[in-house]
């Protein structure tokens, strides 16, 4: 077998579904299956624990009717232990996955990790806690309620509406009664503490004829557990490298299980199985490049008492490996299984090359194949697996599909979905992407990947790079719910959080702090909370995270010592090549303004310019792979810090776009060039000049009496001031929310809904998402900055330009906002919402009735004391716009405004006037804004 096809077959069967086998349900479901051999030990368990030690269960009931499928992760941790025996237990329910089928045979579902998302959730969601009390035998005495779990909004699975409708609110005892927690705590601690024999099945059926039966394993604990699977075999012709170890992946104890082979080839371990634990058995050399290409592997599930024997001669591994057991018919399947889906999934096939006619043919000839193997093993594997093979190659399939539609695309940008055959997205728009148990498999989120981009597609969100984060989010909340939803969002916030426009994630607060109060799993939340700890180290103003480069010569570059100039480090995972076309622009950087530290991380053949090295501005250094991780780079990436004298951030960018595309070369060099020149503006005093403050303060001395005069009137001066700026702010605070109540006013929100409303009563559907999806980011923002009396110009700017394209959709003008280059839109700050009023009445005044001979133009330029603002329209003219309701209030709370921002002779103004061009008609509104 292909060393392509090893590894693909290591993947394949790490995703096989977690799911119970019809056979076993049907003969009656094992509860606590090899319990008796996990807890069977001369000496109790029970005797040796102490307060705090836990242990967790993974409990399934099912219906016999297959009407419902109810697991629950249940912890038990014990709180109290007297001195005659008993034991007290909390009892917590980490985790609900519900599935039932109602009377017209519609599947509902409900997971409590990945609930309804809530908005501005203020409190994350609460767990069904217990206190249990039991005796020596595990008889239980007492169970208390202490706290009740969030009530359960079940919803269709697999929707495939836009909007999430709860179909009904239920407690969690209507699921798990406490009743039924009591008998099955009951025979799981009784096995603990004795360790006998127990029955296979617990009947919960009840006097209403439901019937139903549960099955259990203890899945992990605080203390040992013993072994109840076994893996043993022969491999002939080991080498000795081979032969240093062998490993099993338990999910159950989340740590390798490492175990030697004898020296004739021989081997025998024992594992730790639950319910159908994914398994991955490894053997062979380690070359350290971390390559799975030097090792024989294969994949299988284990359940409690599996016994698998694996027999192969080294040399030819995948062509001489057989199986024995009562697992080998498991095993078997995936062996066979590989060669179907890395012919679909990998490139062996270069199904990209492919005719369309070719493509069609080529995946019906792989279902084919899938189809021969799966009847191969019908009777021999249980249904429920066969079925999680059916499950995993349609997402290969789905997944390649959309992987074929996309690479094309690239090819021929106005390619379109309408382009392709009737039917051809079907098997996308109806496969299962939620409820399905495939968490984290890898065909599955492979698939979930590409389905994002075919979501946005359907949306019409071709430049989806636009709103960056935004757009992804809201393709999520319209297409998703559970765990797509939640690891939609989660990839969305790594690619934002990745690329190093830091002051983002003050932007994004909000979401962030919603995903983490809506999500329930740990494996989500926690990475994005430390990718959010990392990219806020890197926010403007904050020391440098990095003080030191470990280098690939063992030495250490202490970055401190660059301080008192700015300084530009650029970090380099790339081909040094990519440097090149930064070589001119260094070269014109004085050495005295700015310096330049160059770190590359190398590969075999890669060679760094000689002409970078020597240039007397730069330092060049070669970066070990120990490297400290802030940077988080991938391979095939390149990010630019800038420092100023103090060496304090001031920004951070990342050339190469997330999962190593390249970014567009000119944008690059012209993006790099503002940075350096940010970072030289950002200097501070130079050693001379601090040198003549010192001298002046010297001088100063002498006059320390006058000095201590002024600075008491300047006291006086400066309270005085303090009090005039906070009634000032209050006013202006009063001021931003009538603002906002006039601007964004129901007029314009009935227009936008009546908008919606029409769009979708004519079938364009397109066009009402994208609408409405615009809509809501206006709305959202315009909501955030509500509380701030100040906002940055640029997220001005942004809120205006997402105004206009929204206003576009309704009247089909054109517009333009043009900015000077003098004009820092970041860090510069005005009163939100000020340019919006002018913006409207140009588009509803003027240009609502030209179409798409509309223009309307905003230019931004300052000087040293004033932000002018032009906004250019060819409308109806000045004389048609007087006496509008509308725009007289906006214009009159516009001037209050202007008021009272004027401060130390510095007045703002507001001046209308017909246009003069030649055979012109329409508007000029020229704003300016005293800044300090």
């Amino acid at each position: 077998m292909r060393p392509n096809e090893m590894d693909s077959f290591k993947f394949f069967c790490l995703n096989l579904i977690n799911m119970k086998q019809k056979k076993l349900l049907s003969l009656g479901m094992t509860l606590l299956l090899g319990l008796s051999q996990l807890f069977a030990q001369k000496q109790s368990t029970i005797s040796s624990l102490k307060l705090a030690d836990w242990f967790e269960t993974d409990i399934r009931i099912s219906n016999l009717t297959h009407t419902s499928d109810y697991r629950f992760d249940v912890r038990y941790e014990i709180s109290n232990k007297t001195q005659n025996g008993d034991l007290a237990f909390k009892v917590s329910i980490e985790r609900m996955r519900l599935k039932y089928a109602d009377v017209n045979n519609t599947w509902l579902g409900y997971d409590s990790y990945y609930p309804p998302y809530v908005e501005n959730r203020k409190n994350n969601l609460t767990k069904q806690i217990y206190e249990i009390t039991a005796n020596a035998e595990g008889k239980i005495s007492k169970l208390k309620l202490l706290s009740t779990a969030t009530k359960v909004s079940f919803s269709v699975i697999d929707r495939k509406t836009q909007y999430y409708t709860p179909r009904t609110e239920l407690s969690v005892g209507k699921f798990f009664q406490t009743e039924h927690l009591k008998q099955i705590s009951e025979t799981i601690l009784n096995s603990l503490i004795v360790g006998k024999p127990l029955i296979k099945t617990v009947d919960l059926s009840n006097s209403a004829g439901e019937k139903n039966i549960v099955n259990a394993v203890v899945k992990s604990a605080s203390f040992k557990l013993q072994k109840n699977a076994v893996i043993k075999g022969n491999i002939t012709n080991l080498t000795k490298a081979d032969s240093i170890y062998s490993v099993t992946r338990s999910s159950l104890s989340g740590n390798d299980e490492i175990f030697r082979f004898n020296k004739d080839g021989s081997f025998s371990a024992n594992i730790l199985a639950g319910p159908n634990t994914r398994r991955r058995w490894v053997f062979g050399k380690f070359d350290g490049d971390d390559e799975f290409d030097g090792f024989k592997t294969f994949s299988l599930l284990l359940e409690p008492l599996d016994t698998l024997t694996v027999k192969a001669d080294a040399l030819n591994f995948y062509n001489t490996v057989s199986f024995g057991g009562n697992a080998a018919a498991k095993a078997s399947l995936s062996k066979d299984l590989v060669a179907v889906f890395d012919k679909q999934w990998v490139n062996e096939s270069n199904y990209r090359s492919k005719s369309l006619k070719e493509f069609i043919a080529f995946q019906k000839q792989g279902q084919k194949d899938l189809d021969a193997v799966i009847n191969k093993y019908t009777n021999r594997v249980s249904p429920e697996i066969l079925n999680s093979c059916r499950t995993d190659f349609k997402y290969v399939q789905a997944g390649t599909k959309l992987e074929y539609f996309f690479h094309h695309r690239k090819l021929k940008p106005n390619l379109s979905i309408d382009d392709f055959p009737k039917g051809f997205f079907l098997s996308i728009d109806t496969l299962a992407v939620s409820m399905n148990g495939s968490e984290g498999g890898l065909y599955y989120m492979w698939y979930l990947t590409w389905l994002a981009s075919y979501q946005q597609t359907k949306l019409g969100l071709v430049k989806s790079n636009q709103y960056a984060f935004y757009t992804d989010f809201a393709t999520a909340m319209a297409s998703f719910d559970g765990y797509p939803l939640y690891s939609s969002i989660s990839e969305s916030f790594k690619k934002e959080l990745h690329k190093s426009d830091l002051e983002n994630t003050e932007r994004l607060k909000n979401y962030y702090e919603d995903f983490i109060a809506n999500c329930g799993d740990t494996t989500l939340t926690n990475r994005i909370k430390e990718l959010w700890a990392k990219a806020r180290l890197w926010l403007p103003g904050n020391p440098s995270p990095v003080q030191k480069l470990l280098l690939k010569d063992g030495n250490v570059l202490d970055l401190t010592k660059f301080k008192g100039k700015p300084l530009v480090l650029i970090v380099n995972n790339n081909s040094p090549d990519i440097l090149k076309g930064y070589l001119d622009l260094i070269k014109k950087q004085k050495g005295s303004e700015v310096h330049f530290v160059i770190a590359q991380w190398t590969r075999p053949n890669w060679s760094i310019d000689q002409q970078i090295k020597d240039l007397t501005n730069v330092t060049y250094v070669e970066l070990s792979d120990d490297c400290p991780e802030n940077f988080d780079l991938f391979y095939q990436q390149t990010k630019v810090f800038t420092f100023d004298s103090d060496f304090r951030v001031i920004s951070g960018y990342l050339i190469d776009e997330y999962g190593g595309q390249v970014a567009d070369k000119a944008e690059a060099h012209q993006v790099i060039k503002e940075l350096i020149k940010k970072a030289i503006d950002s200097s501070v005093m130079t050693k001379e000049q601090k040198s003549s403050l010192i001298n002046t303060i010297g001088w100063s001395i002498g006059s320390a009496l006058l000095t201590l005069m002024v600075g008491f009137l300047v006291y006086r001066a400066r309270i005085a001031g303090l009090r005039q700026k906070t009634l000032i702010k209050n006013k202006i605070k009063g001021l931003e929310i009538k603002a906002i109540r006039s601007q964004m006013n129901p007029h314009f929100m009935f227009n936008a809904l009546n908008s919606i409303q029409s769009l979708i009563n004519n079938d364009r559907y397109k066009e009402a998402n994208v609408y409405l999806e615009k809509f809501a980011l206006l709305m959202r923002r315009v909501l955030n900055n509500s509380e701030k009396n100040f906002v940055t110009l640029s997220d001005e700017l942004d809120a205006i330009k997402l105004y206009c394209e929204l206003e576009q959709l309704r009247f089909n003008f054109k517009f333009d906002i043009e900015v000077s280059p003098e004009v820092n839109t970041q860090l510069m700050e005005i009163p939100g919402m000020i340019i919006q009023p002018l913006v409207e009445n140009s588009i509803l005044h003027g240009l609502a009735q030209k179409g798409d001979e509309g223009r309307l133009t905003i230019h931004i330029s300052c000087d040293q004391r004033y932000l002018k603002i032009v906004i250019k329209d060819n409308g109806t003219g000045l004389k048609e716009n007087i006496g509008h309701g509308n725009k007289s209030f906006g214009l009159k709370l516009l001037k209050e405004r202007l008021i009272l921002l004027s401060a130390d002779g510095n007045v703002g103004s507001l001046h209308l006037s017909s246009n003069l061009g030649e055979n012109e008609s329409g508007v000029i509104a020229v704003l300016t804004i005293p800044i300090d």
